[in-house]
């Protein structure tokens, strides 16, 4: 490492004064991603879960169709979810 004095140096000079900025103002009312792109981002993370709930759901109809010792109430459910009654 070689030393060079800061005003030499003005990227690391600038750097090392950055305490006497004043950024009580910075970036005031300022939105950097617009709100159609949160709606979107919304909007395709709510169908992921959708997805995710249907494919969860769907695999618990499976579990329970494979299920051999059934009672009358869960027969009867899974004959109207097919159509058969």
């Amino acid at each position: 490492m070689k030393h060079i004095p800061g005003k030499m140096n003005t990227k690391t000079d600038i750097l090392s004064r950055k305490d006497q900025v004043n950024t009580k103002e910075d970036n005031k009312d300022v939105q950097l991603l617009k709100d159609k792109l949160w709606q979107q981002r919304m909007t395709a993370e709510i169908m992921m879960i959708q997805r995710r709930m249907i494919t969860e759901e769907s695999d618990r109809l499976k579990e329970i169709k494979r299920n051999t010792t059934r009672k009358k109430e869960v027969v009867q459910a899974l004959e109207k979810e097919d159509g058969l009654t």
